[in-house]
C-alpha cells in the first residue's frame, strides 16, 4: 500500500510497482487540500496496478522510472519449441 509523504515541505508519492519502490515527487506544498487530492490519485494508481492497467509513463511523464517500466521492458516468455 502506497502513501503520500512530505519532504522539505513538498509532497510525494511512495508506492510499490512491479517489486520496486517508487517515489515520485511533486511541487505541491503540504496542505490538507493537496494531501486529499494526492490520496485520490494514489487510490486510482493502486487500483490500476491491481487491475494491470497502470501506465507509469502516462501517469508520470518525464519520470526517470518511466523508461524502466515501459512496455519494451516487459519480457514475455518465449513459446515452447515443438519437437
Amino acid at each position: 500500500m502506497g502513501s503520500v509523504r512530505e519532504r522539505r515541505g513538498d509532497l510525494f508519492f511512495d508506492f510499490q510497482y512491479r517489486g520496486h519502490r517508487c517515489r515520485e515527487y511533486t511541487k505541491l506544498t503540504d496542505t490538507a487540500s493537496n494531501r486529499k487530492k494526492m490520496h485520490a490519485v494514489l487510490d486510482k494508481i493502486e487500483s490500476d496496478i491491481s487491475l494491470g492497467l497502470f501506465d507509469y509513463a502516462k501517469c508520470f511523464p518525464g519520470s526517470k522510472l518511466a523508461a524502466k517500466f515501459s512496455a519494451a521492458q516487459i519480457v514475455s516468455p518465449e513459446p515452447a519449441a515443438s519437437a
